[in-house]
């Protein structure tokens, strides 16, 4: 390994956060977006999921409202087979072209690779590299990085499950407008009356809703109303 890289994985090991780790990655490298997925309970991968990555807001929010981690094809792969991967190598179903289609559209890239880890208490570690490089481009730049890349993963999946573990013990953070939906929405204020208040749109509403009980892991909204007021979030 490089004197550059031993910098690079100093700077990873000394960071506050693994948002901020992800973000030494994200700079020091030519692809585009990086991702560290930690699923506390492999069996279920919506249970407790701990993401952190620099793909843009707009994505983010557009997957959690469409519910792609249920079919997400990358998840699909780490979790079946447990092996690091590139994308190329993912079967090219009904689903793949779907998800890839709607992230083209956000300015997502279909070359990437992901890196899996799994600890002694079976807890799946998911690291992924994406890139709008054309497939040929994204071979040539990952492989001779593979190795530098799996150097890392141990050292992010720690600081995953340490940050996560401390997190459970607290509540989800909120962004504003879903603080501010969901409070209206405990005082019996519906869609329509939120969006006035609000001045938004009722669609833009029932998304920072649906956003907020997502966070709170709750399947309704009075239950996530509900949950909200037991953890004091209002």
């Amino acid at each position: 390994m490089s004197f550059v890289f031993d910098k690079i994985l100093d700077a990873i090991v000394a960071s506050n956060s693994t948002r901020d780790a992800i973000r030494i990655v994200q700079d020091a490298y030519d692809h585009d977006f990086t991702t560290f997925h930690l699923l506390v309970n492999p069996a279920e991968k919506l249970d407790n999921p701990f993401v952190r990555t620099t793909y843009p807001d707009a994505w983010v929010t557009h997957y959690l409202l469409n519910n792609y981690a249920g079919i997400d094809p990358i998840l699909e792969r780490a979790l079946s087979e447990g092996d690091s991967f590139g994308w190329h190598e993912l079967e090219p179903s009904a689903n793949t072209r779907m998800m890839f289609k709607a992230a083209a559209r956000f300015g997502i890239g279909a070359s990437g690779y992901s890196f899996v880890y799994e600890d002694r208490r079976g807890r799946r570690g998911v690291f992924s590299l994406n890139s709008g490089m054309e497939q040929a481009a994204w071979i040539r730049y990952i492989t001779p990085l593979v190795d530098q890349f799996e150097t890392m993963l141990p050292i992010l999946h720690s600081k995953a499950v340490s940050e996560a573990t401390s997190e459970t013990s607290g509540a989800p953070v909120l962004t504003r407008r879903e603080y501010e939906c969901l409070r209206l929405s405990s005082e019996g204020k519906s869609y329509s009356e939120i969006a006035i208040i609000l001045s938004l749109s009722d669609h833009t509403v029932r998304s920072y809703l649906k956003l907020a009980r997502i966070k709170l892991d709750c399947v309704s909204l009075a239950q996530a109303v509900a949950k909200a007021v037991r953890l004091r979030i209002i």
